[in-house]
């Protein structure tokens, strides 16, 4: 049986998300890649953040419209951590971190500080469906980058021609020179999983929280499974090798 990685979501084990803590409690459990959020202030500083807006004093204003110091003033109820205060822990613990990219302009400034700690090969990038991939490949060559599969055409191929859905995203990953497929586990069947491998794409599924789905699919080696329990799926996978 293949031994499916596991990435720990952020916020995983009831942590904050996008927190130093999570960050620790996925390296602590034993996750062998830790996911994080990423966007980018407009002075180019590289946060961990899944939500686009913020509110101020004058309204809800995006990330990427403000500078850092400014988001800091204005998320008063919660630490802003960079993606530099995280990548020295992903370091040191020798591990994985996908980052999972929230906005175009986030691109640019994410690498340089991946390049400033020199971490290229500690990185997937995901969050890219087949536009972001293709430009992060013609760009940024050298970076593992994931194609996120499309879930709202997955959803409607389960009841019209999930063979369709299964050949466009094998197509859409190799034409933009992807290293696998990033899906929602709720539209990963089987059928998908061995096309892919006969394609040599790896399939990453996420976010398993419930036992019975994470036995699934770590029964059918897909290459990670991505999770809040990090624990839970820890137990399930040394039961089954």
């Amino acid at each position: 049986m293949r031994r499916s990685l596991i990435t720990a979501h952020s916020g995983c084990m009831n942590t904050p998300e996008n927190s130093i803590q999570s960050v620790l409690e996925g390296l602590k459990a034993g996750a062998e890649i830790i996911e994080v959020d990423v966007r980018s202030t407009i002075d180019q500083v590289v946060v961990l953040r899944h939500d686009e807006n913020v509110s101020t004093p004058f309204g809800s204003s995006s990330i990427q419209s403000l500078t850092f110091e400014e988001l800091k003033n204005y998320v008063k109820n919660e630490e802003i951590i960079r993606l530099e205060d995280v990548l020295p822990y992903i370091q040191d613990n020798n591990r994985m971190i996908n980052l999972d990219v929230k906005e175009d302009s986030a691109i640019h400034p994410m690498i340089q500080s991946i390049e400033k700690y020199k971490m290229r090969d500690s990185v997937i990038i995901s969050g890219c469906e087949k536009e972001r991939a293709g430009y992060l490949k013609n760009h940024y060559r050298p970076y593992q980058v994931l194609l996120n599969a499309n879930t709202n055409a997955g959803l409607q191929s389960m009841e019209m021609n999930y063979e369709a859905f299964i050949r466009e995203t094998c197509q859409d990953a190799i034409a933009a020179s992807c290293c696998g497929i990033n899906i929602n586990y709720h539209i990963c069947r089987e059928e998908l999983f061995e096309v892919a491998r006969k394609r040599c794409l790896p399939v990453l599924v996420w976010t398993i929280d419930e036992p019975d789905a994470m036995e699934k699919f770590l029964n059918m080696g897909v290459h990670s499974i991505t999770t809040h329990e990090v624990k839970t799926l820890m137990e399930l996978r040394e039961h089954l090798i």
